[in-house]
């Protein structure tokens, strides 16, 4: 199924259909015996991107947006997510930590550790990046401006 382009309602459309008895795919009812939807987390801190909903959405995803990471830690304790899509913000002003996701790597490498996580960043802080990998392995990154077929490849849909 093509999801390109797609507005928010048409999203949500295609991907209960392809919830629909006798679809591939799965239900997102959460009843036993009944396989959810994948769960992919969008932790939005600045922006300056677009919105990928209606792509997150026809993908399959069952979409849990929050504004932070401390939100993100707390959904954390009642969600599994199979993706976190994150932004890595950068300031020498963070003290000990390079940025504002550290935490939330460290609780998915802990306790989710098959999560696969995404970060949106600034190519001139791609460096920094860098650091992090040292402590939580390899991260997958896209850089400013988010190009959604990177997006798509990403979350392993692409065309």
């Amino acid at each position: 199924m093509q999801c390109k382009n797609l507005p928010l309602s048409l999203a949500a459309a295609v991907a209960m259909a392809q919830n629909a008895p006798g679809a591939t795919g799965t239900m997102a009812t959460g009843r036993q015996g009944v396989t959810e939807q994948p769960v992919l987390l969008w932790v939005a801190e600045l922006g300056g991107y677009p919105d990928f909903t209606a792509l997150y959405q026809c993908l399959g995803f069952t979409l849990v947006r929050v504004q932070g990471v401390r939100k993100a830690l707390v959904t954390l304790k009642t969600r599994d997510p199979r993706v976190v899509v994150a932004e890595f913000n950068y300031s020498p002003t963070y003290g000990s930590r390079i940025s504002p996701v550290e935490p939330l790597l460290a609780r998915l490498q802990a306790h989710h550790p098959g999560t696969r996580v995404l970060l949106f960043v600034e190519p001139e802080r791609l460096g920094h990046l860098k650091t992090l990998e040292t402590a939580y392995g390899p991260l997958a990154a896209l850089t400013y401006p988010i190009q959604e077929e990177a997006l798509r490849r990403f979350l392993g849909h692409g065309d």
